[in-house]
């Protein structure tokens, strides 16, 4: 009788694995990411975009891992790559939550990794620097062996203006001591 639980137990999460929809969360090949330092597309592993995802605009609580921009030799400037490092490891995800022939609402936050504070929750704000797309949808497909699609609706958009200027920590180190030498020779 275990045996037989069991067996009813394991076949009720593979159903419900099937049950989950799948999209493709790269862009390469569709709308860009741009800025005005790089209008053609940006580039540049620190650049990461982040796809969020729920059932309607106001309810955009789920998302991947954030996806690293391809290199500055790229050919594909604007785009990132979820099998880049620290990427996701795939372009195919599953839409927790998401069966089949569901309407996803999706959208895109974009930020500068090596930009101190610079996150998701920066990007959300629309901070300086900082990209977040349109919204857009993706409709999953019923059959289970259609090839998902997913970003085709998002739009090209840009960086906010005005790129915070952080200084690095040995700059503002130096101007310390800059400071500091300044009051010695003043009290002289």
């Amino acid at each position: 009788m275990n045996k037989f639980a069991y067996l009813v137990a394991a076949s009720a999460l593979v159903v419900s694995a099937f049950g989950q929809g799948s999209i493709d969360i790269g862009n390469r090949g569709l709308a860009l990411v741009t800025s005005a330092a790089q209008p053609a597309g940006i580039t540049g592993t620190s650049f990461v975009a982040q796809v969020w995802y729920g059932a309607s605009a106001g309810a955009l609580t789920k998302n991947f891992a954030p996806s690293p921009f391809r290199v500055a030799t790229t050919s594909s400037p604007g785009t990132w790559n979820p099998a880049g490092v620290g990427g996701p490891g795939n372009a195919i995800q599953t839409l927790d939550g998401f069966a089949a022939g569901s309407t996803v609402t999706l959208q895109v936050a974009v930020w500068d990794s090596a930009v101190a504070g610079a996150g998701a929750a920066s990007a959300l704000a629309k901070a300086p620097g900082t990209g977040l797309s349109e919204t857009f949808t993706y409709t999953i497909p019923t059959d289970p062996l259609a090839i998902p699609g997913g970003m085709g609706n998002m739009k090209t958009f840009a960086l906010a203006a005005g790129a915070p200027v952080i200084p690095e920590p040995t700059t503002v180190a130096l101007g310390a001591l800059g400071a500091a030498a300044l009051l010695l020779r003043r009290r002289k």
